[in-house]
């Protein structure tokens, strides 16, 4: 999705090259600057709760107790203690995940997500509750492993500053409903920092 928008810009670009010849007349004054990250810190967590922060990815969550993080370039992968749920984060710092409307953001990602087949049917759109505007889609479907899901793709913006692609498949056994639970709390916990800040350690 992010290489179409790269080249609709690049077209849209190349086509207003020269349109504009004469040299007289007045100029649209330059854009503001973005404004300046700051680090927002994740806050109070339940007990035995624990900070992981993403460095390279500019941010950091809360995670339950016996839960595993792992970050994987600017991306982070979590799975519940149980293994019946998966959540991946993923920041966008770029102008093109800013111009998608959020809903509109989160059904084509859903729709777009790999490992399942059929492709997966996004339902209504909603909204989500969190610090950050945010929006969500839910389909089920079954992963190419042959297990059935329970899939919400949550998105997150922080103003003109990062946008957060968040997944959250869960096991659509009914055991797995507590785990999931704990997994939406999780996702509300998650924070944006400029990219490489240091997490200090009463970062809670």
């Amino acid at each position: 999705m992010r290489s179409q928008l790269a080249a609709v810009v690049a077209v849209l670009g190349l086509a207003l090259v020269g349109c504009d010849d004469d040299s007289d007349a007045p100029r649209p004054p330059p854009p503001p600057p973005p404004p300046s990250e700051t680090v927002h810190k994740v806050g109070d967590l339940p007990r035995g709760w624990k900070v992981h922060t993403n460095s390279a990815g500019g941010f950091g969550f809360g995670v339950p107790p016996g839960w595993k993080a792992k970050d994987h370039a600017i991306s982070t992968s979590v799975r519940s203690f149980d293994r019946l749920v998966a959540v991946s984060i993923t920041p966008d710092r770029t102008a093109e995940a800013f111009e998608i409307p959020l809903a509109n953001f989160a059904r084509r990602a859903l729709a777009a997500l790999p490992g399942f087949d059929p492709a997966l049917d996004p339902g209504p759109t909603r909204r989500f509750r969190h610090r950050y505007q945010g929006a969500e889609a839910r389909a089920s479907g079954r992963a190419e492993s042959g297990v059935k899901e329970q899939v919400r793709l949550i998105v997150l913006r922080r103003d003109s500053l990062v946008t957060f692609t968040v997944v959250l498949a869960a096991n659509a056994k009914p055991s797995a409903r507590p785990s999931e639970r704990l997994a939406e709390r999780m996702v509300r916990t998650l924070r944006s920092r400029p990219i490489g800040a240091p997490s200090p350690g009463g970062d809670r």
